[in-house]
């Protein structure tokens, strides 16, 4: 059988094996290029990497059943009510334990600060990824820059960016987004801070 198999290939002239092995080259040099996630770039690419392509059993569909999220209400928490506080608790408790995640409710941020922070993330996201990168979350660290994860996933990788910040309630490191950004990225980029 593998006789046979052999003598049934056809062979290449000399320049159809150049240019195969030109192929087979740039195939090899795409395959270990490292995977770059740019959504600006991305979303207008015809032929997208095969890592960022997931199969179609796995995308999303249109009729998605609608998905109940848990509501944290902390009006009574922040009044001090220990009752209040305790069912706070016991619900974060319970949405984490079944669903992973929760939208609070009645928590005390000024609308207009929610809503300039969203701008501000909507303006980051839109700059190029060098800028973007130079705040890339380094490994261990928690805090920083990441796309599409491609350190932790080789196939099917998703198709986001994250910046990510420490917190602290001690009055002392009320600007420590700002101060990140500052040091991370250069003072054009107070405003986001």
């Amino acid at each position: 059988m593998a006789i046979d198999c052999m003598t049934n290939i056809q062979t290449m002239s000399q320049p159809q094996k150049q240019h195969q092995h030109q192929q087979d080259h740039k195939e090899h040099k795409e395959d270990e290029a490292p995977l770059v996630f740019d959504a600006s770039l991305l979303r207008h690419q015809l032929n997208l990497p095969k890592q960022f392509i997931w199969p179609d059993e796995e995308k999303p569909c249109m009729n998605v059943p609608e998905l109940v999220v848990p509501l944290i209400d902390l009006r009574g928490f922040l009044s001090g009510d220990p009752v209040a506080t305790m069912e706070a608790a016991r619900r974060v408790g319970e949405a984490c334990q079944k669903h992973g995640f929760f939208l609070v409710v009645n928590h005390g941020i000024d609308a207009n600060l929610i809503s300039h922070a969203h701008s501000f993330m909507d303006d980051f996201f839109e700059v190029p990824l060098p800028q973007k990168q130079r705040a890339q979350r380094k490994t261990g660290e928690h805090c920083g820059y990441a796309s599409s994860f491609t350190g932790r996933f080789s196939s099917k990788l998703p198709w986001k960016e994250t910046l990510s910040f420490q917190y602290s309630a001690e009055e002392k490191s009320s600007t420590i987004v700002k101060d990140y950004l500052c040091n991370t990225l250069g003072q054009e980029f107070q405003q986001f801070g």
